[in-house]
């Protein structure tokens, strides 16, 4: 009894911690958006000469950036009560968000969705574990010959003690691969593929995510050369609760 107090206060002050860090990172990204709808305004206002426009679009890069690091802060932080989610709609959301991106570089999505029932889970967490594959799936695709891949179906996992019925979500895109030597690193936090250009919190965040559903995330495997591309397997349990 002795130790289960100052555990369940260590639990307390994490929880409120949690809270806390929610709440500034939310006032955080108010702030950014405002910020970055002035520059918007800035870069459209007549007569700036080219060198301005240049320092805008830096400004532009970095703060969007930084909503990308507060996006992904705020998923870890962020508790939602488990509810019924759909992994199609779930996947069609996301695939809708960055619509005008995969139009824009003419890669074509192909969707094998075999499961198309419910898991309890947290809409927003599973929402943000799929777009970090999709993302950095699109961004990895070649222009205009670019591919990506979603294939959904029901599955057992290993997870807790013991082997459990899920679905299994795979993402598969045509991109340049990933290098041998980088491999076991990609779930490292602040570690970027993107050569400067990502936060390299991205696979990180979402290999915490599903954890924290009692799933997991692999790399299925990664081509370089003329058969390249890549593929990353997710598993999520109907029922977390029951790992």
């Amino acid at each position: 009894m002795g130790h289960q107090q100052p555990l369940n206060q260590k639990m307390n002050a994490l929880s409120e911690l949690g809270l806390a860090s929610a709440g500034i990172i939310h006032e955080v990204k108010n702030s950014l958006q405002s910020v970055a709808n002035a520059l918007l305004l800035l870069e459209n206002e007549p007569g700036l000469s080219s060198h301005s426009r240049e320092l805008i679009a830096i400004a532009r890069s970095e703060l969007s950036r930084t909503f990308d690091v507060s996006t992904q802060s705020l998923a870890l932080v962020r508790e939602e009560t488990p509810v019924a989610v759909s992994m199609t709609n779930a996947l069609e959301e996301v695939l809708n968000i960055y619509a005008a991106k995969t139009a824009h570089k003419q890669i074509t999505v192909e969707r094998r969705y075999e499961f198309n029932g419910m898991i309890q889970g947290n809409p927003g967490a599973i929402r943000q574990m799929f777009s970090n594959i999709v993302v950095n799936a699109l961004e990895s695709a070649p222009r205009e010959t670019g591919k990506l891949l979603i294939h959904t179906y029901a599955s057992r996992g290993k997870s807790g003690g013991g082997e459990v019925p899920g679905v299994e979500i795979e993402f598969a895109d045509n991109g340049p691969g990933i290098p041998n030597e980088i491999r076991e690193r990609i779930f490292e936090p602040l570690f970027s593929t993107k050569q400067g250009k990502g936060s390299g919190l991205g696979l990180w965040v979402t290999h915490r995510l599903v954890r924290k559903q009692n799933g997991w995330l692999r790399l299925l495997g990664s081509n370089e050369g003329v058969h390249s591309g890549t593929c990353f397997s997710l598993f999520l349990p109907l029922n977390p609760q029951t790992n």
